[in-house]
């Protein structure tokens, strides 16, 4: 598939390699672990993936595949290793694994791109630089003190052990070090020490080939069709994995206390169980609650809103409704303030009814300050949160 962006044309082609051994890898999965090497891979370079053999969840427990060789269906090259360890409640933590050196050293790569820096199989890659000195070496962090510092262990791993025995090592040798948040990069220099001038964002984003941009107005009048919300009607969308962090609650009750019938709220998603008889009850002419869709259908549904909110806790749909270049709402939150590229958002900075029934009274006449936040998400800026873009940045960022 040609996509307008990216010049396969373009000469240098690299050997790039990605190693995902600090968790689940799946082919089926569309995280940026999966992305950024597809869209280099269509860029035209050669490109292989080393992952574990832990490759899904089944009912909560990771599943695995063989160790070996196969290949995707864009062609990738998948090499998968077995663990050190092979009892997954420790190597959910040591992610220590058989073969690395040996697998990185036979595909011999321009670029060594590794996702996560916290396995001391990493231990290897000083002596790896030097025997390949011409590798350029990349790390990305995805890792904060909200999603990961929960425990005295956990503590004590990103504290001292990393930061003293490991990250030091891995910095001497590195090109760069990304975060996918700012906050997730300030954690790499606060946590682990790490000089500012090795760190840079990489953002987090939206897969161009599930988005289908041209078909932007089709997929609006399609999905409000569906659900007989009229053109007139100003629509919000929101949905994800919904629990008591994602407020949801709190902005359909809100939208329940507007007066003006043509405002709506659609609510995709699943519902944690304490809250399904709280969402029950709030269930209206105005509040459409559908249930779990299809991930690739989710640029549909962002499509057919006005006004997209997301009012708790950062996922990555924040930046795939940036990318989706609609005007959105997410609450203000230290470090990720980077979906505002271009005053295409609004940063909320409360949760209560009140505070969000005024919100979107501000915006659903579709006045001049709504006007201008549409002509900002709609701009050339925000489409450097499309994964072609992402993935092009880390070539550029190493020339």
């Amino acid at each position: 598939m040609d996509l307008y962006h990216i010049d396969k044309t373009k000469k240098n082609k690299m050997k790039i390699v990605h190693v995902c051994i600090t968790g689940i890898w799946g082919e089926q999965y569309a995280y940026q672990e999966n992305l950024l090497p597809h869209y280099q891979r269509i860029m035209g370079n050669e490109v292989t993936i080393i992952a574990s053999v832990y490759s899904k969840y089944k009912d909560g427990v990771p599943e695995k595949s063989a160790a070996g060789i196969s290949f995707l269906q864009d062609g990738t090259k998948l090499v998968r290793l077995n663990p050190l360890v092979p009892i997954w409640k420790l190597d959910s933590h040591l992610h220590l694994t058989k073969g690395l050196w040996k697998a990185i050293v036979e595909e011999k790569p321009d670029l060594l791109f590794l996702h996560d820096l916290c396995t001391f199989s990493y231990r290897c890659l000083p002596k790896l630089k030097k025997a390949l000195p011409k590798m350029h070496v990349v790390f990305d962090n995805h890792i904060d003190t909200v999603n990961s510092m929960h425990s005295f262990t956990t503590k004590f791993l990103h504290r001292f052990m990393y930061r003293h025995f490991l990250v030091p090592k891995l910095v001497r040798i590195s090109d760069v070090i990304y975060g996918v948040t700012p906050s997730r990069c300030d954690f790499l220099h606060d946590v682990y020490g790490i000089p500012n001038e090795k760190i840079k964002l990489l953002m987090m984003g939206a897969d161009d080939e599930k988005m289908k941009l041209g078909q932007k107005n089709e997929k609006r009048a399609e999905i409000r069709a569906k659900y007989g919300i009229s053109d007139d009607d100003f629509l919000i969308v929101t949905g994800g994995k919904i629990d008591l962090q994602k407020n949801i609650h709190v902005l359909a009750k809100a939208v329940n206390e507007i007066a003006d019938k043509n405002v709506k709220l659609l609510v995709f998603g699943s519902i944690t169980k304490d809250l399904e008889g709280v969402f029950d009850s709030l269930k209206s002419e105005n509040v459409l609650i559908i249930g779990w869709i299809n991930s690739d259908k989710v640029y549909d549904y962002f499509y057919a809103a006005d006004f997209v909110m997301f009012p708790g806790q950062h996922s990555v749909m924040w930046e795939q409704a940036v990318a989706s270049k609609v005007p959105c709402a997410f609450t203000k939150i230290d470090g990720f303030e980077h979906v505002n590229i271009n005053e295409n958002c609004v940063l909320m900075t409360e949760n209560t009814a009140d505070y969000y029934k005024n919100l979107i009274l501000s915006l659903c006449k579709k006045d001049e300050k709504y006007q201008r936040l549409k002509e900002n998400a709609d701009s050339e800026k925000t489409g450097c949160f499309l994964y072609s873009n992402i993935a092009n940045k880390v070539l550029e960022d190493i020339q």
